[in-house]
């Protein structure tokens, strides 16, 4: 979610919501180690205004390109569960409250390409006619995950570095129904969201060798043996910054709220988004469409 837009909307309809939340910046030098990690959930409200950082300019301005953009990132993710689902070599080991999971995420994927597809009508690009080859992601168990975490992580990035693209009025009739493209793409980008922590957590499991150290959020660039790109800057860097950024609206949240946060606690807080070339070259780099 983009929430800097969020807040300049909050502007335009309460102009003194800012000055009745600023006073909250001076609390937080006052909070003990105890309270640090729920004042640096609150920062962004807190240091107000400063947040104005645009995070999804790109060169994907027209909604249209943007929504097909969004339809190949859904088309691939379902056909990447389906395809697991459907492999021999993933039979024995993908069983019971896992594949009920992936089962789970599967169908969230096909809800979003077919919603995708009937706000686009006439304009919804065509799948790719070769579908998907997804080379050795379905040797094993554990490298099922790794390729899901990859997956999962590069839609959240992607789906909020095009945030900005959507225009909030864009209502296209689906079914009948007016639907606000922007409000479902934001509700689809925190269903993805929870998909890659619960991937995560799949991987801490003993099937999948027990890796404790792999945690539901991102932590730095940790790439848990994905592709480093999934974690590293889009173009240009200074809009698009790596996942172990620390700086955001010019303020280093290290050591610029009167407290301090390790690099760890301020990267795993805040997430970045990815411009579209970039999740495109990752995606073209593990699978072939």
């Amino acid at each position: 979610m983009n929430l800097f837009n969020i807040i300049s909307e909050l502007e335009k309809v309460d102009p003194e919501i800012m000055d009745r939340l600023s006073h909250r910046r001076s609390a937080l030098s006052a909070l003990g180690s105890l309270g640090k990690k729920m004042a640096l959930a609150a920062a962004p409200i807190a240091i107000g205004s400063a947040f104005n950082k645009a995070l999804g300019q790109n060169n994907l301005g027209d909604p249209t390109a943007v929504l097909n953009y969004a339809l190949l990132l859904e088309r691939l993710e379902y056909s990447f569960y389906d395809q697991a689902l459907k492999a021999p070599t993933l039979t024995a080991t993908l069983t019971g409250a896992a594949r009920t999971a992936i089962e789970t995420i599967r169908a969230h994927e096909q809800a979003h390409v077919a919603l995708l597809t009937a706000a686009l009508g006439a304009a919804a690009s065509p799948a790719p006619a070769n579908g998907f080859d997804f080379g050795g992601a379905f040797a094993t168990y554990p490298t099922f995950l790794t390729f899901a975490q990859a997956f999962e992580d590069t839609g959240v990035r992607a789906y909020k570095g095009q945030a900005t693209n959507i225009p909030r009025d864009l209502t296209p009739t689906v079914g009948g129904v007016s639907v606000n493209v922007l409000t479902v793409a934001l509700q689809i980008h925190s269903v993805e969201a929870r998909h890659a922590a619960h991937i995560r957590y799949m991987r801490r499991g003993v099937t999948a060798g027990a890796q404790a150290n792999i945690m539901p959020w991102i932590v730095g660039k940790e790439a848990n043996g994905a592709p480093d790109a999934v974690y590293g800057a889009g173009n240009p860097a200074a809009t698009f910054p790596a996942e172990d950024n620390v700086t955001q609206a010019t303020i280093n949240l290290t050591t610029g709220l009167g407290a301090t946060y390790s690099a760890a606690d301020v990267s795993a807080a805040f997430d970045e988004g990815l411009d579209n070339t970039t999740v495109t070259n990752i995606a073209k780099s593990v699978v072939t469409f």
